[in-house]
């Protein structure tokens, strides 16, 4: 075998080992996530949310307030050579509960050990809360 074709059959392989994360394979998981439910309206959890996105210099990709889809990409670092594939989606439960569920996935999965996202996410949410009911 030549060494040309070597590296062809190697990479084939590890194409085949390495898992992909996509946007669309997320969102088909919506409702296997991690959820956290705060008791404030709908529009103040989108927004804080969102705002949590911000802070964790996550990039936003899509958000949908309709719908309650935000999707984030994470850049890659060392303990994840791909970065992630984040989605947020915030559910209106009551008129002054909302859920929200966040799901993770790591865009190269056999390689990655990437952030606790919901947890850090759902820690800027609650402190963006905070902030907003102290400011009213």
């Amino acid at each position: 075998m030549t060494r040309h074709a070597r590296c062809v059959a190697i990479a084939a392989g590890l194409g085949l080992l390495v898992g992909c994360a996509s946007f669309d394979n997320i969102k088909q998981e919506r409702g296997e996530g991690i959820k956290r439910t705060f008791s404030r309206p709908y529009d103040e959890v989108f927004m804080a949310a969102m705002s949590a996105a911000v802070k964790k210099k996550l990039t936003i990709v899509n958000s949908d307030r309709v719908s309650g889809t935000i999707l984030l990409s994470n850049s890659a670092s060392l303990s994840s050579p791909g970065g992630e594939h984040i989605a947020m989606f915030v559910n209106r439960l009551k008129d002054s509960a909302t859920s929200v569920e966040v799901l993770a996935r790591p865009v190269i999965s056999r390689v990655s050990f990437p952030p606790d996202w919901p947890e850090l996410l759902f820690g800027e949410i609650e402190e963006s809360l905070s902030e907003q009911r102290l400011s009213h």
